[in-house]
């Protein structure tokens, strides 16, 4: 997926698109770990990047005015707020730890 483009016109509808394809991520990397944990941790790590990634983009000065004048902006900036990875070195026992915090942070900002 492509990395957010926020202007004032971003719609509900794309910003579910967007933490359905985290969530749905998530879940297969459960799933994926159950088989090959390493892999699993792997693709996580990219998971986690685009996150993190999505989140800086929404806190770029240049996108301030554009996220505070759009609740669906707002409430998908949140969704990030919701989400506390290990910090540094993620240990291969945390992995389903980290996984959680996707559907954590959805059911707290569920559109």
């Amino acid at each position: 997926m492509d990395a957010i483009n926020p202007s004032v016109n971003t719609t509900k509808r794309e910003l579910q698109e967007r933490i359905d394809y985290m969530v749905n991520e998530a879940s297969r990397l459960q799933k994926l770990a159950k088989i090959n944990e390493y892999e699993a941790m792997k693709q996580f790590m990219v998971l986690k990047n685009f996150a993190n990634d999505e989140y800086r983009i929404l806190t770029l000065h240049k996108n301030e005015e554009a996220v505070n004048s759009n609740q669906y902006l707002l409430k998908y900036q949140g969704f990030f707020a919701h989400l506390h990875f290990t910090a540094g070195k993620i240990p291969l026992k945390l992995l389903h730890r980290n996984l959680d915090e996707f559907f954590q942070a959805n059911l707290v900002f569920k559109f």
